[in-house]
């Protein structure tokens, strides 16, 4: 009786490491093949046949087959002929001896009618010496042209739910198959990461750093009343943090295929001497667009930023002071979004390096000297946001 129970455990434990094992590949992998597209791939699923463990479960496991492909971005067809790939579900008791998995192991044949071998994958989830009935589900994907098994899967359950454990392994098999060309599909075109203009909207969240700088403060830090030698009354100064959001618009025009320049307008929220203003700024981007990956854009840049100081803020800067101008870079990754565009997150710095930024001193009741106080600015900027591309440039001005 102990050894029983302790083989159902041992049984049990390493279901549950081959379960952990599953979703640690998974999560792995996952990036790579959700930046694939099957937005051209047509693919039928008959009614899931034959008997399994409970009368709902063909139902429940066509359903999953469906919502799975369709989040993938394929096309569902309800006509097989219309179809590029076919997935064939079937449930049946499962009796050891029978080895039923094996059938399909061999469903093609060579020109020369000698078996030629699928790839197939079997997975185990019985637990060992259950007095449930076991059941396989068989999922074969076969390409509708040509007739011929690409993939026969083979899962071992005794209920519902671990079908729901090993489903994401069955998926990702079927398009890591896809998407690993193995199945003539129609040309995919990478039009989208050659356009000839991109208008870019993003959301941001620039962090902007004020150093202080000592220049005519008290011991480099202190506003004061009175005279710098003699001072009547100081209180120290401190760097400041502000991080509001703010948006992007721009026109990104790609000149060449590793080359794209982007004038954009940026406005945003700041707050300083306790007052709210809007802040705008006019930039200039020159990107150098790498297309190594499939349906990935990646555009390290250099910027420029020219601060536009509204009217709603003229009690907050010494314009007279003020550096003109921020420079800085970036990097941007964009992930295909649809045939004309893509989404992006961006990550720039940019610094004010032609000198101070003055902020004129609001403690002029206790501590009016000196006016204008002087901090050299920075930023971080994160944004996400989607460009839309118009107008494609042609296969020739594509290689250059």
């Amino acid at each position: 009786m102990e050894a029983s129970e302790n083989s159902n455990m041992a049984s049990n434990v390493l279901v549950n490491m081959q379960k952990s094992i599953i979703l640690i590949l998974l999560l792995g992998a996952g990036f790579s093949l959700s930046a694939q597209d099957n937005s051209n791939i047509s693919i039928f699923i008959p009614p899931v046949t034959g008997i399994g463990n409970d009368y709902n479960d063909n139902a429940i496991i066509a359903k999953m087959l469906a919502n799975e492909v369709k989040a993938r971005n394929c096309v569902l067809v309800k006509i097989a002929q219309k179809a590029d790939l076919i997935l064939y579900g079937t449930l049946a008791p499962y009796h050891e001896e029978e080895q039923y998995y094996h059938d399909y192991v061999y469903l093609n044949t060579k020109d020369d009618d000698t078996p030629a071998s699928v790839t197939t994958y079997t997975y185990n989830s019985l637990i060992l010496n259950s007095p449930k009935q076991p059941f396989i589900f068989q999922l074969i994907l076969k390409n509708e042209k040509t007739d011929e098994a690409l993939l026969v899967q083979n899962l071992l359950y005794h209920s519902i739910d671990e079908v729901y454990d090993f489903f994401p392994l069955l998926i990702y098999n079927i398009f890591f198959q896809i998407n690993g060309e193995q199945i003539p599909v129609k040309y995919v075109t990478d039009d989208w990461a050659n356009k000839w203009l991109y208008l870019r909207t993003s959301f941001d969240f620039p962090i902007t750093f004020y150093l202080l700088q000592g220049k005519g403060l008290i011991a480099g830090i202190g506003v004061y009343d009175g005279t710098y030698d003699k001072p009547t009354r100081s209180a120290p100064l401190d760097n400041i943090v502000v991080a509001l959001p703010a948006m992007t618009w721009g026109a990104e025009l790609q000149l060449f295929n590793w080359l794209s320049i982007e004038p954009n307008f940026q406005i945003g929220w700041e707050y300083l001497n306790s007052e709210q203003y809007v802040n705008m700024a006019v930039g200039f981007q020159l990107k150098f667009p790498l297309k190594f990956i499939r349906n990935v854009m990646m555009e390290p840049y250099g910027a420029v930023l020219y601060p536009v100081y509204s009217t709603s803020s003229p009690s907050v800067f010494d314009k007279s002071v003020s550096s003109p101008v921020a420079l800085g870079g970036g990097f941007q990754l964009s992930v295909k979004g649809g045939q004309p565009g893509a989404a992006f997150i961006d990550i720039n710095y940019m610094y004010y390096c032609f000198g101070d930024v003055g902020i004129k001193n609001n403690f002029d009741k206790l501590f009016p000297l000196p006016k204008t106080i002087h901090y050299q600015r920075s930023i971080i900027g994160l944004g996400v946001g989607y460009k839309f591309g118009v107008f494609n440039r042609n296969k020739n001005q594509n290689s250059e």
